[in-house]
């Protein structure tokens, strides 16, 4: 789905640790700067990522700026109300709990909880199951996107963790497998964009939205016991998806924004978010480790877009589902869902 663009502005707080550092590190340092300057609208698709990108980057330089960023921001959410309206499905429970495991603020738990709630009220729109999160909006109610894997999933296997109640876990592997069923090739592992329920599958094969599929399934199958039901579907379909991409990657380290059309032109953020996860899946021991070498290329392809303040490059604008020509005239510019996945790939190597 496309989300409303927001736009930077300047941070409270920039200045890294005081000691000078190596270079690597300087340069998360100004990713995390560059990332803080987006005015967050709490909320919007693909902003939960540059949440989880800050509070990891903070902990790796042991500079606590980024951890006050987020939790202020989650303050300002809880005050508002969490989950008054659907809008809020986009919203980054996953980065809540990560919060909550520091603060033990019970009220943080209960607006989890109430998230939960929200997403399990939802009216399944495909006959796999996937629900539709936006039924109070004309044109969407019967429609889904493959963004919402990297909610959901992920999200609802820690609340099974933090609240030790396994029906989330359940919850969870329902909502994804839906989704997988409904958007995945059903001859290849590639995802679409979108489902309607009666248009079908819509939307083309978009490299952002596999990497949102891509990390959904990883970061819940992560978590997710090897005993459960939904384990072994989840990771075939993970394999075939890992399978697919590393067939499209470019000869660059990048992917085309439309994977199966090499006229489109190449983009980054598929590249930082294999990059920031392949790690873990092979880690994780869910992938194998030949898969290492795809994340390398992309890493190394995604440095290369990374310009002096911290900003990556060649990422596109929110992006609707569509026919080809709206993937391919996206507008390039500086976006939470490009910074996010710059971070964790950053973060996660300099641990």
């Amino acid at each position: 789905m496309a989300s409303a663009t927001g736009s930077w502005q300047a941070a409270g707080s920039q200045a890294g640790p005081p000691l000078p550092i190596a270079p690597e590190r300087q340069l998360l340092v100004r990713v995390a700067a560059t990332t803080a300057r987006w005015n967050f609208r709490l909320w919007g698709f693909g902003e939960a990522i540059a949440l989880r990108g800050l509070i990891t980057a903070g902990d790796v330089l042991d500079d606590p700026t980024y951890y006050g960023y987020v939790l202020g921001l989650m303050r300002g959410w809880l005050g508002r109300g969490v989950a008054r309206t659907n809008e809020d499905h986009v919203a980054p429970g996953r980065e809540l709990l990560a919060i909550w495991e520091r603060e033990r603020d019970p009220a943080m738990l209960e607006a989890a909880r109430a998230l939960a709630a929200l997403n399990a009220g939802f009216t399944p729109g495909a006959a796999t199951g996937a629900r539709c999160h936006r039924p109070d909006t004309p044109g969407w109610r019967h429609q889904i996107w493959v963004d919402c894997m990297d909610i959901d999933g992920p999200f609802l296997s820690r609340l099974a963790i933090a609240t030790g109640e396994d029906h989330y876990f359940d919850q969870a592997a329902d909502e994804l497998l839906g989704y997988a069923r409904a958007l995945q090739d059903d001859s290849g592992g590639l995802f679409r964009h979108g489902h309607e329920h009666y248009a079908g599958r819509n939307g083309a094969y978009w490299a952002r939205g596999n990497g949102w599929a891509l990390m959904g399934l990883i970061e819940t199958l992560e978590v997710l016991p090897r005993t459960h039901p939904a384990h072994d579907e989840l990771r075939d379909r993970l394999a075939s998806l890992v399978a697919e991409l590393t067939a499209r990657q470019d000869s660059t380290g990048l992917f085309h924004t439309i994977l199966t059309d090499q006229r489109s032109y190449l983009e980054t953020t598929l590249a930082a978010m294999i990059a920031a996860t392949l790690p873990v899946a092979i880690a994780c021991g869910l992938i194998d480790r030949a898969y290492a070498t795809v994340a390398s290329r992309a890493r190394a392809a995604v440095m290369r877009h990374v310009d002096e303040s911290g900003a990556l490059g060649l990422v596109s604008d929110a992006t609707p589902v569509g026919e080809p020509h709206v993937y391919a005239t996206r507008p390039f510019g500086i976006f939470p869902w490009g910074q996010g996945p710059l971070l964790l790939m950053l973060a996660r190597s300099a641990k």
